[in-house]
Formats: C-alpha cells, sequence, structure tokens
C-alpha cells in the first residue's frame, strides 16, 4: 500500500517482523522509493545579545536546507559541532519552528498538521536523544518511561499490555526485572537501550537519532549500532542519523549530509562520499578518520583557525577562510554550486 496507489500508507499492511518474519530486502528497496520527509529552504535563527547596549543579533544555526528522506532509508547528518544538525532534527520533529521554508511529512507541510493529524505525526516520528540519562525521567521505573507512549497514543490497556512491554525491553537486551527499576540503576549503554525501546513502543517509521552512540564508550557503541541496523531491517523503520564520527555514518547510512555553519556543502551516497567526496570541508572529515590498516591513512588536512561564529557568516562560500584551496576573488563572492 504505497503513495500514488490510492492507498494511505498508514494503511499498510503490518510490518513482517509483527508476526516474527524477518523481511526480504527487495521490500525495503519498494518502499524506498517513496519520499516519507522532506525540507525546502528551511531556515532558523535565534536571537542572541552580545551586549547590553545593542539590541539582539539573529544567529542564524539552520540556513536554507534542502533534503529529502525515502521510506526505509538512512540518511546521515555530519559535521562539527555547532554545525546545526541538531537544531535541523529538532525542526525537522516540529519541536522548532522555522523561519522559513519548510519541512514536509509525506507531502504535508507539518505547520499544517493539527489536532489527530499532529498526534499522527508524533506517533509515526520518534526520537533517540544524545545524553541517554537526562532523556530519561529520574523518577519513573523504567517500565513507565517505556510504556508513557503507548498510554498517549491508546495503547497502553488492555491484558497485552505488560506482555508487550516484557516483548519491547527483550528486543533491545533488556529482561522484565528491568522493568521495576530506575534509570540511576543502568549503565550508559543499558540507558540508551531504554531510550531505543520508548522510540520503538509505539511501531514508528521514522526515528532520528542525535549521536545516539557519542556519549557511549566503544565497545558499548558497536552494540548500539548493531542494534539499530538490526531494528531497521526488522521493523522497515527509516533512520535520520546525526553523528560528527563518519565511521559510524558509513556503516549505517545509504546517504550523507554533510553541514558547516548551517548548510548542507555536500551530500551523496555514502560510498560515494567516501570513495570521491567534492568538498575540501568534507575531506578534511574525512582525512581525521584514524585507519588501522597499515599505510590506510593518507595525508592528514589540518585546517586553519575554527568554525566562524554563526552570528558572522562569512560572505560567499561560509568554507572560505579556513579552506586550502581557497581563491578570495571568487570563493568570498560566490558560494560554489
Amino acid at each position: 500500500s504505497l503513495p500514488g496507489q490510492g492507498v494511505e500508507m498508514r494503511d499498510r499492511p503490518a510490518s513482517p517482523a509483527r508476526h516474527g518474519i524477518r523481511p526480504a530486502r527487495p521490500l525495503l528497496e519498494i518502499l524506498m522509493n517513496h519520499t516519507l520527509l522532506e525540507t525546502r529552504d528551511i531556515s532558523k535563527s535565534f536571537p542572541v545579545r552580545t551586549s547590553p547596549f545593542r539590541g539582539a543579533v539573529p544567529l542564524r544555526a539552520v540556513n536554507c536546507v534542502t533534503l529529502s528522506l525515502a521510506e526505509g532509508e538512512t540518511l546521515g547528518l555530519a559535521g562539527e559541532s555547532g554545525s546545526g544538525k541538531s537544531t535541523l532534527g529538532k525542526l525537522l520533529l516540529r519541536l522548532l519552528k522555522p523561519d522559513g521554508g519548510a519541512a514536509l511529512y509525506r507531502g504535508r507541510s507539518l505547520g499544517d498538521l493539527h489536532g489527530a493529524d499532529l498526534l499522527g505525526f508524533r506517533k509515526d516520528v520518534q526520537m533517540i536523544f544524545q545524553d541517554p540519562y537526562s532523556s530519561l525521567n529520574p523518577r519513573m521505573r523504567v517500565g513507565d518511561i517505556i510504556g508513557e507512549p503507548l498510554k498517549i497514543h491508546g495503547l497502553g490497556t488492555g491484558d497485552g499490555y505488560r506482555e508487550r512491554l516484557v516483548s519491547l525491553a527483550g528486543r533491545v537486551g533488556l529482561t522484565e526485572e528491568h522493568l521495576r527499576r530506575y534509570p540511576h540503576e543502568f549503565s550508559g549503554g543499558q540507558r540508551q537501550r531504554i531510550g531505543i525501546a520508548r522510540a520503538l513502543a509505539v511501531s514508528p517509521r521514522l526515528i532520528i537519532a542525535d549521536e545516539p552512540v557519542s556519549a557511549l564508550d566503544l565497545s558499548i557503541q558497536a552494540q548500539i549500532i548493531n542494534l539499530l541496523q538490526e531494528l531497521k531491517e526488522e521493523y522497515l523503520l527509516s533512520f535520520i542519523l546525526i553523528a560528527h564520527d563518519l565511521t559510524v555514518l558509513r556503516h549505517m547510512s545509504d546517504r550523507i549530509a554533510v553541514m558547516y555553519l548551517g548548510t548542507i556543502v555536500e551530500m551523496g551516497n555514502a560510498e560515494d562520499v567516501f570513495s570521491g567526496c567534492l568538498h575540501p570541508y568534507t575531506e578534511a572529515l574525512l582525512s581525521a578518520v584514524p585507519h588501522l590498516e597499515r599505510g590506510g591513512r593518507g595525508k592528514r588536512i589540518v585546517l586553519k583557525g575554527d568554525i566562524p561564529s554563526p552570528l558572522a557568516t562569512p560572505p560567499g562560500c561560509p568554507f572560505h577562510p579556513r579552506c586550502p584551496h581557497a581563491v578570495p576573488d571568487i570563493c568570498a563572492v560566490r558560494v560554489p554550486p
């Protein structure tokens, strides 16, 4: 049941995973031909007071970003801290209102969603937050945390409620006994699993994961990444994965978008970005990725200076003050295609 065929996606059959069957890859490939979420020149600024003697100055966090996500696809967002990745994720969740442009979910602007439509969007799109501790209510038991979305969306009633909680916990590597504990009784990796179970509770179509492994040890990172990969295939999920670690994005993403000062400077298939990137900023990011193989690491590109302030974005190409290939008469005047 696909858009354009007279049947809404909401009416599609339940995922094969609901019946314990692993879906065939061709089904994911069919779904990936249909756009789930997109943005059109979306922008967001925040007023910042830099002096007690002058008014607020706009800080441009996201600047005219256009992208799309297909059903069943994983899109990776890469960039340094302060590049606007998390703000873009919040715009896609309608946790923030854009100053310009629009975000569309299955062809409808998020700004036009109200009442039951907005509640349906909240059910379809869930988030895994960066800090697995501060995103969990310390006064609630784990079972109540995972079960809260079920109750909000009217799914937390009946005899199967407890069984569903146990099933969700088991799917992310937790036990029934863990449901009676509080978040402070768990390790960082276990708390992130609780957040994943909460996101899965209402059977979403899309999960936005904001740095889901950056606060974890390397061995735990691998477990969480593998778990997310398994859940994507099992539940036919789409992902937007926000990370500064390009190796994580390469492992999980179908496409990668690289952000710098609130703009996307490069976007393409994951392997194409890694094997033949076109933008000097992407080159610099890739040169910083460690390699275990002898001779596998090329020349390290060290960028000049720090990332400019979003309060005073450079004219022309925003990367030109740090770019080793910059031509002042060109790059300071216009943005490259």
